[in-house]
């Protein structure tokens, strides 16, 4: 019997604001526990929420650029129910009249081909605390996270794969990183993922009951929990049982789905206006300004890297794996480096530098201009490109100016007479490697060809040194 599965995604992105949605507590992940914690958040009889506008402001950015009708009035609700990691008893939400309504998520189906996963709203809310479950069976709360800001991007099913549904999340998870909305700090659970999973037969038009399976934070948890559940659903069905509209749990290790509860319906958090908070009004102008400072589309800067500045499209799609990748390549340009040369030494020193020690580009503590310093001394043929990478990680290790230590690096040598004598030593002390390289093998040739840059202390300039090495040995 054939199955299509239909998937809706919940997908909570944690807004990277300074403060909390409803109170001026620093909104912060990875320190110490119940930290950044006050009256409000916390909610203490009395305290009174106040609308963090920085974190408005980024939800209409959001709304624009996944092509939302952004609602001139909405308004917050409280949303009642009871767990250990809210302690108020209710979380401040947008149910009746939330902010954003409509919009798409475009991903890539499996056959290559362009999909659209329509959205019914994106409202605001703020998010709860975080359980710590020890091995020894206790739990321990941390309140750090409670109140920090939330937009629950809300999408109307669609029939399509675990992978694709992944994708999907990817996407909006990359257009929020690029628009400074949400780190998509997966790990951290800055943006995590409920998956609403349904199966029916070929050709019906009734969908079947859903399930829930809540907060997954991996691509390869959505994608390979709604293949798994998807799997279990027919199972059931096809062996004569119901599918109960139920939340489960995904367990990444052994690969399966579990009850948790029985899935509440909107009745159940007896949902009512927050009697603390106004009406939101968004004017238009307010929407024109987050339109206006919107940055340069992912799609428009990549197709000005590849048609404008001839950049190869893979390598164009490296620099582009962040916002801040990009900017930091195009200040390498107006420092006045080719396109070329600037692609070559971004990814080539830049990112593994960022990739090696596990730093963000921010951190990264070396200026566009002064790496464009070193590579124009290695393209003016006054050190060389080993030694314009030594001098990069120099700096990084001891926290200099590259400017300096270049200031104080000997310009290479491209006198012929030191460079044929430094040569001459070279191959004479490695015979059989310069009878290889006469009987037509190039590989020893590198070989040499460092053995001379270390007799030089780097000075030599390389790629003379291989010439004058191919012309002596071969008139030998």
């Amino acid at each position: 019997m054939s199955w299509k599965t239909v998937v809706g995604l919940e997908i909570h992105a944690q807004m990277s604001t300074r403060s909390k949605m409803f109170c001026a507590c620093v909104r912060s992940t990875g320190t110490a526990p119940n930290q950044h914690l006050c009256p409000v958040c916390t909610g203490w009889p009395g305290a009174l929420p106040v609308i963090n506008q920085a974190a408005v402001r980024r939800a209409i950015r959001a709304a624009i650029s996944l092509g939302c009708g952004v609602q001139r009035e909405s308004r917050f609700d409280r949303k009642n129910y009871f767990y250990p990691d809210l302690p108020k008893g209710y979380q401040i939400s947008q149910f009746y009249r939330p902010y954003a309504l409509g919009g798409e998520i475009p991903f890539e189906r499996d056959d290559g081909s362009s999909g659209v996963l329509p959205l019914v709203r994106i409202h605001m809310e703020e998010d709860a605390g975080k359980s710590v479950h020890a091995e020894d069976g206790t739990s321990r709360i941390d309140l750090n996270r409670c109140s920090s800001p939330l937009l629950e991007i809300v999408t109307e099913p669609l029939q399509m794969s675990g992978v694709e549904a992944a994708r999907c999340v990817r996407s909006t998870r990359e257009l929020l990183r690029w628009i400074g909305v949400c780190d998509g700090d997966m790990e951290k659970g800055n943006l995590r993922a409920d998956v609403n999973v349904s199966i029916h037969r070929q050709g019906d038009t009734v969908l079947g009951t859903r399930t829930e399976l809540k907060n997954l934070n991996s691509f390869v948890s959505i994608e390979r929990s709604v293949e798994v559940e998807s799997a279990r659903q027919a199972l059931v069905l096809e062996a004569g049982g119901v599918i109960r509209q139920e939340t489960r749990l995904w367990d990444q290790d052994l690969e399966q789905t579990e009850e948790m509860r029985g899935k509440e319906d909107s009745p159940d958090y007896r949902y009512f206006p927050d009697p603390d908070l106004p009406v939101l009004i968004i004017e238009s102008s307010d929407i024109d300004r987050e339109r206006d400072s919107l940055p340069e589309s992912h799609l428009a800067r990549k197709t000005r890297y590849i048609d404008q500045l001839k950049i190869d499209a893979r390598d164009a799609e490296s620099i582009l794996a962040r916002r801040e990748f990009g900017d930091f390549f195009d200040q390498l340009v107006a420092a006045g480096l080719s396109p070329a040369s600037a692609s070559n030494w971004f990814r080539g020193e830049v990112l593994k530098h960022l990739n090696d020690r596990e730093e963000s580009i921010e951190d990264y503590p070396l200026t566009a201009a002064s790496i464009a310093e070193v590579v124009e001394a290695v393209e003016g043929d006054r050190i060389s490109v080993a030694k314009g990478r030594e001098i990069l990680q120099v700096a990084l290790d001891q926290g200099c100016s590259p400017a300096q230590i270049l200031a104080q690096t000997g310009e290479q040598v491209s006198d012929e007479a030191a460079l044929i004598g430094w040569v001459q030593q070279v191959v004479d002390a490695n015979p059989d490697a310069a009878e290889k390289i006469r009987a037509g093998d190039s590989k020893p040739l590198g070989f040499l060809t460092g053995q001379v840059m270390k007799a030089s202390s780097g000075q030599a300039h390389p790629r003379l040194v291989q010439q004058i090495l191919q012309r002596l040995i071969q008139h030998d």
